[in-house]
């Protein structure tokens, strides 16, 4: 009967840490279930990262991280991609072959200017003055001189400057015979011819083809013999030196 009584007498003072140790290893237990069971399900979710980071050995993947940042730095950056670089050669050839192209009109005609060749076989003697006034010693005044004074001998043969159509055939008490020819957008008014003209209104001329005799021009008569050819482009005179080739 007492050894019963000690017997329960220790087992009450032990039983309490015998419960404790009975569920710190019951929650040891636990936690190792969990833990093992998370595991599982990370690598079901990510087989082929878990195999690569076994394969290779890599604990950390910040570290595997760094490593590849190290890598891309040490590739060199290009100012421009090769297709960049082959549009901009493409744009240039383009642009250089634009530049070297002729001009051509709409029509596709290449442009062409109209010849030109002195009327009379001779020297310029007087120039155009434009708005500048010089003096007539024939008029005995200032005056503009509106055309140029090409000398020759009387009698010399007129000739188209330039090729064109007859307009007008007429005769000027200050410039005597004159015949005007038109060509594109010019007039050529050829002063100083004898009475009896080559060409009639209408014709039509071709350059170097006759159009008359030379004679005198009433108005500079004070000078040597001479054939005053004047030059319109519209209503207004221009320097026929400017046509002149």
């Amino acid at each position: 009967m007492d050894k019963k009584n000690k017997f329960s007498s220790m087992w009450k003072g032990k039983g309490f840490y015998i419960a404790l140790g009975v569920c710190v290893f019951a929650a040891v237990i636990s936690s190792a279930l969990a833990i093992n069971n998370m595991m599982g399900k990370l690598e079901a979710q990510n087989p082929a990262g878990s195999a690569a980071a076994s394969e290779s050995g890599v604990n950390d993947p910040w570290e595997q991280g760094e490593e590849v940042g190290k890598t891309e730095s040490k590739v060199p950056v290009l100012p421009g991609s090769s297709s960049q670089q082959q549009s901009a050669a493409s744009s240039g050839s383009a642009s250089g072959a634009a530049q070297e192209a002729p001009q051509e009109p709409a029509d596709g005609q290449p442009v062409q200017e109209g010849s030109f060749s002195l009327p009379v076989d001779g020297k310029v003697s007087a120039a155009y003055s434009g708005d500048e006034l010089v003096y007539n010693n024939t008029l005995a005044d200032w005056r503009t001189h509106n055309g140029i004074d090409i000398s020759a001998a009387a009698g010399a043969q007129v000739k188209a400057a330039m090729a064109g159509t007859v307009a007008r055939v007429t005769e000027d008490d200050m410039w005597g015979n004159v015949v005007e020819v038109v060509s594109g957008d010019l007039t050529l008014r050829y002063c100083g011819l004898a009475e009896d003209a080559a060409v009639k209104e209408g014709d039509t001329v071709s350059l170097g083809q006759q159009l008359g005799l030379l004679a005198e021009v009433p108005a500079e008569v004070a000078e040597e013999p001479h054939l005053h050819l004047e030059v319109l482009r519209g209503e207004a005179t221009i320097n026929p030196e400017e046509i002149m080739k």
